[in-house]
Formats: structure tokens, sequence, C-alpha cells
């Protein structure tokens, strides 16, 4: 047993095991959602190999968007973004009284245009379509992801049967599929272990630089500099207790961890006249009305729906609020003063973030959103690790949850009855099934 473990502990650190389960991974999620998409829609990968997204109309959408089985929901404006930027913005002084720039359907104020700016660019340097660029950008963010993963100052913090474990259940998570879609979560997810790492490596004026890229992938994205400040906040006062020159050159990194997102604002501010634009755009497009007591009295009805509707937001918000308050001791004991700040203010700013922004659309987004809590997992490993019965039964509900439920919803967005493609009705019987009856 003993030199299993030796070999374990080798083959567990080595870079060619490494690459090898983050290939695997994103594999799986492939195959996952193409026998799906096949299975219920019958539907390839690429439903229009000829036909590459674009505008018929300067004003409409973009055509075809939607044609690759990773591309559903919010990708259609990633793809708009990256193929037209905000052009179709009016400035502050072409608008008259009482309008709004994103009035305009075409104007994506609603949306960060980190993600989207990267795939212009793979677009240009590798003259492919736009979804496929943004896709390659998902994959190739998702490898890096995956395979920091299961590093050195990880497996130092979560031990290496920790790390592999909390990989498992990342992975199997009811939206663990969201890794290869064309959406920002794969670079925010990146971006935040990257600066985790460099944080951990003293690699300070680094880590800020890509803790501030994560701000401009996502809204969520703030929290990965709040996590950065944190971490930097206490690793400073563990170094330098008395106040010195070192305070003043740490105090200088915090701005730079948010650097998108500012930069970000003042180009709002600059352009259109205001700062926060996107919160209101995206209340104005979606009409959620956020606020505190909201938060702290949330809407019964809304909250009933998101235990009862598909594809169950509250029921695994509600999860992952659980499993972190259970866990939390066990999964982050191991790491250092600076990492646990980390890792603790990242976890309550994605959920933060997340519960208010939702709270008014039956916390919509959030099996897709909790992805991003990392500490989540770290969680869930450090509880579940000496208890098989809890990790088998909780693998079970959350891998037959992603297949039947959270990827199924996704792929089906434009199927008219796409209820009855992922559920069936209340009316059906056991022998209607066994009769193939649909």
């Amino acid at each position: 047993m003993f030199r299993f473990r030796q070999i374990a502990a080798r083959v567990g650190v080595s870079l060619p095991f490494r690459i090898l389960v983050a290939v695997a991974c994103l594999v799986v999620h492939l195959v996952m959602l193409e026998k799906l998409a096949h299975d219920r829609f019958d539907w390839k990968f690429d439903q229009s190999p000829a036909t590459a997204p674009g505008f018929a109309d300067p004003h409409g959408g973009v055509h075809d968007w939607d044609r690759l089985i990773v591309s559903r929901w919010d990708s259609e404006h990633y793809e708009g973004l990256a193929l037209r930027g905000f052009t179709m913005c009016k400035d502050k002084d072409q608008l008259p009284k009482g309008a709004f720039p994103d009035d305009d359907h075409a104007c994506q104020l609603g949306f960060y245009p980190g993600y989207p700016l990267i795939g212009r660019a793979v677009m240009k340097v590798l003259h492919v379509p736009i979804d496929y660029a943004l896709f390659y950008v998902s994959l190739a963010a998702s490898f890096l992801f995956l395979l920091m993963w299961t590093s050195r100052p990880m497996i130092e913090g979560l031990g290496l049967g920790g790390t592999y474990l909390s990989l498992l259940l990342f992975n199997t998570f009811t939206s663990g599929f969201t890794l290869v879609t064309v959406y920002t979560e794969p670079c925010l997810l990146a971006l935040s272990l990257a600066a985790f790492l460099c944080l951990h490596k003293r690699w300070l004026l680094v880590g800020a630089l890509l803790a501030g890229a994560a701000t401009v992938m996502r809204i969520t994205g703030a929290a990965t500099g709040f996590a950065y400040c944190a971490g930097l906040l206490v690793l400073t006062l563990m170094e330098h207790p008395k106040p010195n020159r070192v305070w003043w050159w740490r105090a200088a990194l915090a701005p730079i961890s948010g650097w998108g997102v500012i930069a970000l604002m003042g180009y709002f501010q600059h352009r259109f006249g205001d700062a926060l634009i996107y919160g209101h755009a995206h209340v104005r497009a979606y009409g959620y009305a956020v606020g505190l007591a909201k938060v702290l009295i949330p809407d019964g009805r809304l909250l009933m729906q998101s235990i009862w509707a598909e594809p169950y937001d509250g029921i695994f918000l509600a999860a992952a609020l659980l499993w972190f308050a259970l866990g939390h001791k066990q999964g982050l004991r191991r790491f250092k003063p600076e990492s646990r700040a980390y890792w603790y203010t990242f976890y309550f700013g994605v959920v933060g973030l997340t519960i208010y922004g939702s709270v008014s659309c039956a916390y919509c987004g959030s099996t897709r959103y909790m992805l991003v809590a990392l500490p989540l997992f770290f969680a869930m490993a450090g509880i579940m690790k000496n208890r098989p019965v809890v990790l088998a039964l909780w693998l079970f509900m959350s891998t037959m949850h992603y297949y039947h439920g959270s990827a199924c919803v996704y792929l089906s967005q434009r199927v008219p009855d796409r209820r009855h493609k992922c559920t069936l009705p209340l009316e059906y019987r056991s022998s209607d099934l066994a009769a193939g009856k649909e």
C-alpha cells in the first residue's frame, strides 16, 4: 500500500498525467453534449457548416449564431460583441432627452466585452468564424484552468487526494459542461486560478494584472479583484507588521487588480456619461429589480419557482451554501493564511453577486454561476473524502442532473417543446415509456 501511494504521488504531480487529465475532462464534456444533442434532438455538432454567423440586418441579431451545440443563450451576445463591439450604441451627445444608448437592441451594453475581444483577435489570427474562435478560446482557457488545478500549490493546499477529488466534483457538477461552451466562465476561471497561483508564488504584479483582467470578463469577476486585494493585505501584514515602503508598493497593486473594470467604467463614463451603464442596461433589458431588501426577504413565489422549475437553480444554490458551510474548514485548513483570505473572499464575492443579481428572477443561472465558486469544491472534497456513501449519492444526483437537466435545458433553448425533451409530463405512466410513446 505504501509503495502504491508513492507511485500515485509521483504520477499525480507529473506533467504528462496532468495534461492527460485536463484533456480527458474536456473530451468527456464534449462527448456528453454531442450525445445528448444527437439522442434528444437529432443534431450534429455544427448544424450549418456552410453558413458562418453574421448580420443580415445591421440593427438585427446575429444569424446562425447557435449553429454549434456549444453556442446557446448568452453566446449570441458574445458573438455580436465580438463582431461589432459597441459600434451600434449612440454616444451621449447623440441621444434625445430621456433615451438610452441601449434602446437599440443591437447595442450590447448589458454584457462585458473582455471575452468577445479575445475571440475577435483569435478570429483574425486563425481566419475562422467567430463562433469557432470563441469556442477555441473557451477550450484553451479551460485546459489551462484544469492544468493549474493540479499544480503543486493546489496540491499543497488540498493534498493530492483532495486535489483530484475536488476536480472530479467540479467536473461532475450539474453545469460542468460550461467549460466547453461559448461562455465567459472558462476565461474567468483560468484568470482567477492563475491570480491565486501568482499570489502563492509571490509574483505579485503579474497576479494583480491577471486579477484585473478577470474583472472585465463578467460581473462576478469583481470577486477576483477583491480576493486578490484580501490575499495581498493578509500577506503584507504577515510579512511587514509595521508600516514601511513595502506597504505603499502593495497598496499600489490594489487598483491594478481591478484595472479591467476600472478601464471599462472609465470608457462608459466618457462615452455614455454613465460609469454604471452595464447594470442599468441589464435591468432595462431584463427587468430584474435588484436591491438588498429583496436579498434579505425574497419573494416566496420566486423562491418556490427556483425549487420546482428546471434547472432547479434554487436547489443547487442552497446546496452550494450548505456544502461550503459544512466543509470549508476541512477544505481550506491546509492553505496558507493569505491563500485562505483569497479563497474566502472569492467565494463570498461570487455567491453574493450571484444572489444579488438573480434574486428577482428566481435565482436564474445559479447552477451555472456556482461553478465559478471554486472553494465550494474544496469544501465538498474536504467533507466527502471520508464519507464514501455521501460522495456516491452526490455524484449520482449531480451527474444525472448534469445530463438530463442542465445540459438538456442548455441545448434546447430554441426548441418549442423543449420541456418535453428534457422532462416528462406528469400524466406519463411507466407503461407509456415501455410502449415507446412520446
